[in-house]
């Protein structure tokens, strides 16, 4: 899945190169009669985990490290088989080991995690997920899903009409519901069962336009439950670096557009965001990181040009993710210039960067032949040139609730306590939970948004935020730590 993951990156982008091939390996006979005890793989996980923590080793190691060793071997082979029938035939890909050790380094950036891989084939969806083994070690399992590609690109397509117009949530909850049973049900309670707090997603086809956060499982959203992220790959995602615990090493570079400008509709609180998260040297300002902001016509292309002196890059302004040509994606400056890839990509000092957010941008919604790669798009490009996670969004957003969301994810960081994900996580819960309202935001606007080319509509004025619409669009992706 890795391999199928860096060759559809390589073809969105064009990059291309060269490499070998790889093949199974079949059980030892010494392998071949270890029953496979645990079906609950997490656990065996878990028990091998700690046991490798005591002093002495546990008395069941040697077996727990047998029992180990053939399920991978066993999950090994169905990978070969699995990757048969994409036919991928990328002949400088890297070799299968390399992927596992990147996929090992996800999954022990923190503990409680799970790495989830959605696999969508036409007849059928494989979920494959990996979680701690030992000290250092992977396992992993699988399931297969009886839903066909064509069903659950309509279902999602329609999870994403429902959430982009505010209102009734009940039809919106059956829908997502739908999507949970495909896609978290199945290992629901092997996470609930192991303790599970965090959950990595590298997605696949028309799962990559879900918002995961907004899942409904009958009685609450898995972000009530769970720190959500994703990765493009295991083999692009840094696990190492991290925020500093204090907050005057974290300096913030922010640029906004808070103008009317042709073709896109003013964003009156950006002022009021930008401000709320920097904390500038104008006397007065209560901004909560250090940092430099630019707006509207002083957001130019000279606003780039010293990223080596932050760790945050915060671009609050429209933009689009194009299917198809990755070129066509892009961000709007401040004087209504596009933003292109080619210079985003030509970009230096982006390895200073640690996060990029982009508050106010749109991906496509996706159908029932889209691969969804345009999600990944201006992210794959900041990400490859060195930052380390992005945060988007998946629609058009409200401005007043995203001021608010984003300001309240920037408070929690600052604690130095809590990963991105879990920032996040707690940032949407107090718009869900009603914490923050429509009278937290100053300059509140139900502007009308464009919802289709040559098209508007005006989000309906709501009290509150706790539709899905307000705080589910942003998915984080990269390092969660």
């Amino acid at each position: 899945m890795e391999l199928l993951k860096i060759q559809e990156l390589r073809d969105f982008s064009r990059d291309t190169r060269a490499g070998g091939e790889t093949q199974g390996s079949p059980l030892t006979p010494s392998e071949a009669p270890i029953p496979p005890a645990f079906s609950d793989k997490i656990a065996l996980g878990q028990k091998l985990t700690v046991c490798e923590s005591q002093e002495p080793r546990c008395p069941d190691r040697e077996s727990l490290k047998a029992q180990l060793k053939a399920a991978n071997t066993t999950f090994n082979q169905f990978a070969d088989r699995l990757r048969a029938q994409q036919s991928t035939k990328d002949p400088a890909q890297l070799q299968r080991d390399e992927l596992t050790l990147a996929a090992q380094k996800v999954v022990l950036a923190q503990p409680k995690m799970v790495l989830i891989y959605p696999l969508v084939l036409e007849d059928k969806l494989w979920l494959v997920w990996g979680t701690q083994a030992g000290a250092k070690g992977v396992v992993f399992d699988s399931k297969e899903i009886p839903v066909s590609r064509k069903e659950l690109s309509a279902t999602v397509v329609r999870f994403r009409q429902l959430l982009e117009r505010p209102g009734d949530v009940k039809e919106l909850q059956q829908v997502s519901q739908k999507l949970y049973q495909w896609l978290i049900a199945p290992i629901r309670p092997q996470l609930d069962a192991n303790g599970i707090q965090n959950l990595v997603f590298s997605l696949d086809r028309a799962t990559r336009y879900i918002p995961l956060s907004a899942l409904y499982d009958g009685q609450q959203y898995l972000v009530e439950k769970f720190a959500i992220s994703t990765i493009l790959t295991a083999g692009t995602t840094n696990t190492t670096d991290k925020l500093s615990a204090n907050p005057t090493d974290n300096k913030v570079l922010g640029l906004g557009l808070s103008n009317a400008i042709p073709g896109f509709n003013p964003l009156p609180n950006v002022v009021d965001e930008l401000n709320g998260i920097i904390r500038s040297q104008k006397p007065g300002s209560t901004g909560i990181f250090p940092g430099s902001q630019f707006l509207n016509q002083s957001f130019d292309r000279t606003a780039f040009n010293d990223l080596i002196d932050y760790r945050i890059l915060h671009i609050a302004t429209h933009g689009k993710f194009v299917p198809g040509q990755p070129e066509d994606s892009f961000l709007v400056l401040g004087n209504g210039d596009p933003l292109r890839i080619p210079e985003i990509k030509s970009m230096t000092d982006l390895n200073a960067i640690h996060l990029v957010v982009l508050s106010a941008c749109e991906t496509a919604k996706g159908g029932e032949n889209k691969e969804g790669l345009e999600v990944s798009g201006i992210s794959y490009y900041f990400i490859t040139s060195g930052a380390k996670a992005v945060i988007a969004s998946l629609w058009l957003v409200n401005d007043a609730s995203t001021s608010l969301l984003m300001q309240r994810f920037y408070k929690n960081m600052v604690t130095g306590k809590l990963t991105k994900a879990e920032a996040l996580r707690q940032a949407q819960r107090e718009l869900l939970e009603d914490k923050l309202t429509a009278k937290d935001a100053p300059a509140r606007s139900d502007i009308l948004v464009t919802t289709e080319p040559g098209t508007r509509a005006a989000p309906a004025r709501s009290p509150n935020f706790t539709h899905p619409y307000y705080w589910a669009p942003f998915i984080l992706i990269g390092n969660s730590l």
